[in-house]
């Protein structure tokens, strides 16, 4: 096994020299080679609708799916885009010699496999292991091949005729192109295909006269927007795979043996064709409702939402709004008071402008300052005294530069004025102290 991946990973590594993103593609096609081994890479050319070719690398193999509690071995081939993973695959069911494609809502009749997964392919949520995973599910509640009747087998002398001139599906020889799947039996079936059976015809899966479509019509078609449409190869309008050429159609002694039971009379057989015509025009409805009916609820969540979310922005602004409202109200009423609080102080203001204008000449300079207790007078009559014995040495000093006094005179006054400072100083330091208030800086 170890061995195996490394001959892979090298043999990667050639494929992948045109891709865009080589890590993450090699990572990817080594995840799904270690959970199904029967998926071998190969580099195959594919041809898109406007006639480009391209060499792409191709997953070829069987996958197990599970159906009606056995396991069957579906072949499919997945074409990886340069641009994987941002780009999803093309994915194909490709029919072994004993099996026919049963053209359905997910296969058409080329047999391109279409699945929402695909449609919604989105890195890094999908990748190769998802999309093999939802291909299982789909194919086992409704599987995408059948396994040929006897007589149609029989009839396969030349290229296989499809229903309304079509050109026949290609598919690979007897025993080669896929390994053997050994399909256990439906239990208590008539015959050991290997592969669910389906009401036989004439020329391969043809619509009943009742009307009933090959597929719905809500389902995308080979043309249908979003899909790429089923490469063209030479005669092969509805396949292509350039490592899978036309062969002619084995004779019924190569073909995998069906066992001959008998088979049931027309009318029982157009009856029963009648009433799985019903059921699945039913099942179609049913899904299509479903489906318009989630996708009506999906919308219309997503409206809810867009509207729940402008609801809580829209009560998120009337809150603040209310809030910056409030906040003006209150300002409104702190500027009110603060305007009726300035114009009583300046009518008070005025009235002692006035007042003082009219007492201008009998204003007693020892009255104007009035205290609320004797300790503060005191206190205030010390800091004038201290400050006019200040002046007075200053002048007495201006006196002896001119002149005017002599020195000896400056000298006996300086000395007395300085004693008196000293002591104004001294009792304004006690009577603070007495008073509570801090001592001044510079006594």
């Amino acid at each position: 096994q170890e061995m195996a991946s490394t001959n892979y990973e090298q043999y990667l590594k050639n494929c992948l020299a045109k891709y865009k993103n080589k890590d993450v593609t090699k990572r990817e096609v080594l995840q799904v080679f270690t959970s199904y081994a029967d998926l071998k890479p190969n580099l195959q050319p594919h041809i898109f609708n406007d006639g480009s070719r391209k060499d792409l690398l191709t997953l070829e193999g069987t996958i197990p799916v599970q159906y009606r509690g056995s396991t069957y071995n579906i072949p499919v081939c997945m074409y990886l885009m340069e641009t994987h993973p941002f780009n999803p695959p093309l994915c194909y069911v490709r029919p072994t010699a004993t099996m026919e494609i049963k053209v359905g809502k997910h296969v058409d009749s080329g047999g391109r496999v279409y699945l929402p997964y695909l449609h919604e392919w989105k890195h890094p949520k999908s990748d190769l292991i998802g999309l093999i995973e939802v291909m299982r599910i789909v194919f086992g509640e409704e599987p995408p091949v059948f396994a040929k009747s006897a007589a149609s087998q029989q009839a396969a002398q030349s290229p296989y005729p499809m229903a309304g001139g079509q050109t026949p599906y290609p598919v690979g020889p007897p025993g080669g192109g896929y390994p053997s799947m050994p399909m256990p039996s439906m239990p208590g079936a008539a015959s050991s295909t290997p592969y669910p059976s389906y009401p036989p015809s004439s020329g391969g899966y043809q619509p009943p006269s009742t009307g009933y479509p090959a597929g719905p019509s809500s389902y995308p078609t080979a043309t249908s927007a979003g899909y790429q449409a089923t490469p063209q190869y030479g005669s092969q309008p509805g396949y292509g795979s350039p490592s899978f050429p036309q062969p002619q159609y084995p004779a019924a002694t190569s073909a995998t043996p069906v066992a001959s039971a008998e088979r049931p009379p027309l009318e029982s057989r157009a009856s029963i064709s009648e009433d799985t015509i019903r059921a699945s025009l039913l099942s179609a409805v049913n899904d299509k409702l479903r489906r318009r009916m989630r996708e009506t609820f999906q919308q219309a969540q997503a409206e809810m939402d867009a509207l729940k979310r402008t609801e809580d922005d829209l009560k998120k602004g009337q809150r603040q709004l209310d809030e910056m409202i409030q906040k003006l109200d209150t300002e409104c009423v702190e500027v009110d008071k603060n305007v009726q609080l300035l114009r009583q102080k300046d009518e008070e203001i005025k009235e002692v402008i006035s007042k003082m204008e009219g007492q201008a000449d009998t204003v007693d300079i020892d009255e104007a300052v009035v205290t609320t207790a004797p300790l503060y007078k005191q206190l205030l009559n010390l800091f004038a005294e201290e400050n006019a014995i200040e002046d007075t040495i200053y002048y007495l000093g201006e006196a002896l530069r001119k002149g005017v006094i002599d020195l000896e005179v400056f000298l006996k006054h300086v000395r007395d004025l300085s004693r008196k400072q000293y002591m104004c100083r001294a009792l304004i330091q006690k009577a603070r102290k007495t008073a509570g208030l801090g001592e001044v800086v510079g006594h």
